[in-house]
């Protein structure tokens, strides 16, 4: 359990990590570095210590375009650029709520039926969002609303569903295909932050880094936090644990990033996230006792 708190503690610095780096460069140009290199390092670790995993065939190249595309691309073009105007700490709580979306996703195009006590934790898992939602920063007001929902909020739930999706097809390429998950995770960071920089490129244009050496070293932090350890220990705890426990256990991540927030960035956490946390629990809970009766384990990655 132990090392459960620490896979969750270290992942929760993601956010206000990227939060600092963002406030450095444009939120597609840090998608399309910050993916291109975790690729680059995940596919060396593949060819040199498990080259016979090293491989794929021409006919998986659509599911991994829909990885490249969902998983990569939208996910983090939409999440850095949510991130940029909400605190660290609802962007990590909105991105608790993707078990919800990847459940629904096996639901409608895998056929896996969900319990009515599953049903009802997704409700109350969706309803125990809106508390969070009703509080707002200067920055988000900016960009106006949407019903009850601000932009920035919209792109990190659109960030959070189209993550979901990709969940489902890397299933497809780790479970029912035997790829391994790294090569998967590192092929489509790779290709899909190489898409990410062409398009900042074209829409942001190359700006200087202001304050280069403390940059990198933010930069160094999170790549070595998030794409090395956090990604190597959830492996390993997928050996002691199942996906389905571990994917219970990220609730611990919110609560984390709350706390980094506070220390970091001085973001106050109002009676709103406790409120929502409780909420949104109770529908995890309800939703896991019955996912743990009789799991089937989601292969998901952790590409923070």
């Amino acid at each position: 359990m132990f090392l459960i708190l620490v896979l969750y503690a270290l992942f929760a610095t993601s956010f206000p990590i990227s939060k600092i780096l963002l406030s450095y460069i444009t939120p597609i140009f840090y998608t399309g570095i910050r993916m291109f290199l975790s690729g680059i390092l995940l596919l060396s670790y593949e060819y040199f210590y498990a080259r016979n995993k090293f491989s794929f065939h021409k006919k998986d190249l659509w599911l991994y375009a829909r990885i490249v595309f969902f998983g990569i691309y939208i996910t983090y073009i939409l999440r850095f650029w949510g991130l940029s105007y909400l605190s660290s700490t609802k962007t990590a709580f909105l991105f608790n709520l993707a078990p919800f979306f990847a459940s629904f996703y096996s639901y409608l195009f895998l056929k896996e039926k969900l319990t009515f006590k599953q049903w009802i934790g997704l409700a109350i898992g969706f309803l125990g969002i809106i508390p969070i939602l009703l509080t707002s920063t200067t920055s988000e007001k900016f960009f106006g609303e949407f019903s009850f929902l601000s932009w920035p909020e919209l792109a990190v739930l659109a960030a959070v569903a189209s993550h979901s999706y990709s969940w489902i097809v890397m299933r497809q390429l780790v479970r029912h295909r035997n790829h391994s998950p790294i090569l998967v995770n590192g092929l489509s960071m790779l290709v899909g932050g190489a898409l990410a920089l062409v398009t900042a490129v074209f829409t942001e244009g190359l700006q200087p880094i202001p304050d280069m050496w403390s940059f990198v070293g933010w930069f160094a932090a999170i790549i070595l936090i998030s794409n090395i350890i956090c990604h190597n220990l959830y492996a390993h705890l997928l050996k002691r644990y199942s996906a389905t426990f571990l994917s219970f256990a990220g609730f611990l991540g919110p609560l984390f990033t709350a706390f980094y927030g506070w220390v970091i960035l001085r973001e106050s956490v109002t009676w709103h996230f406790y409120l929502s946390a409780i909420i949104v629990f109770i529908g995890l809970f309800l939703f896991y006792r019955d996912e743990l009766k009789n799991p089937v384990d989601p292969e998901t990655d952790l590409a923070t």
